[in-house]
């Protein structure tokens, strides 16, 4: 499972919340219409999903979780994966979701409170990437067919001219870069600071697809609950 212990989730929500449930596969898809047949459908009612199949009667928990997503859909992000319900949200809520599924909840996780101002594209870290590199700029999907040969040549030049302040890591960037490869379906390379943006924008716009900032926080405090 993929941490984001020094960003928010989704940019928004510092809690993270797991539980298991077997059965949640077949909410899907969890559309409105979805949800309120499960909850209209009767509690006799038998819900397949692959080759295992809930009585509805017996899964109370499946008639609660459809209504608490109708509920607070707009006020969280939420995944079913396999046996597992991942809900992220606000303290608040975040709370809500454990005392209700008490009997299911396996975990949580939640961003320290130093992160909150952070945007979605910004990452905290006690230690910036390769010791001095602040921004991380990403290319493009297939980027070989949003810029020309020129283009290329003219970004790939401004990097190698200013070596102290940008860093291509990426084997498969490098390569297309330098020449030695035609494609390059994604990647990214770094930047010490933020005036060398501006000039990488103006050379090569069409090739970014975003940039990611670091900014440096001490002793953060990050922490990891599992039930017991």
């Amino acid at each position: 499972m993929r941490k984001h212990h020094n960003k928010l989730y989704y940019g928004k929500y510092r809690f993270k919340n797991i539980f298991t449930m077997p059965w949640t596969g077949i909410l899907y898809p969890t559309t409105d219409q979805k949800l309120l047949d499960i909850i209209q459908g009767g509690k006799d009612k038998t819900l397949k999903y692959g080759d295992k199949s809930w009585q509805v009667n017996n899964q109370p928990d499946i008639t609660r979780l459809s209504q608490f997503i109708l509920d607070h859909r707009t006020k969280m992000k939420f995944r079913l994966q396999q046996d597992h319900a991942i809900f992220y949200s606000d303290k608040e809520l975040a709370q809500e979701l454990i005392e209700t599924f008490w009997d299911s909840w396996h975990g949580s996780e939640n961003v320290d409170p130093k992160f909150n101002k952070l945007n979605g594209n910004t990452v905290g870290c006690r230690r910036l990437p390769h010791g001095k590199y602040q921004y991380q700029v990403h290319l493009k999907k297939d980027v070989h067919q949003r810029i020309t040969k020129q283009e290329r040549e003219n970004l790939w030049g401004f990097l190698e001219r200013n070596v102290d302040n940008c860093l291509v890591t990426n084997k498969y960037v490098l390569d297309y870069f330098e020449g030695r490869y035609p494609h390059c379906y994604h990647g990214y390379f770094y930047v010490s600071e933020q005036k060398m943006l501006t000039p990488i924008y103006m050379l090569a716009q069409k090739a970014i697809d975003k940039v990611i900032k670091y900014v440096k926080v001490k002793n953060e405090s990050n922490k990891k609950v599992k039930r017991t």
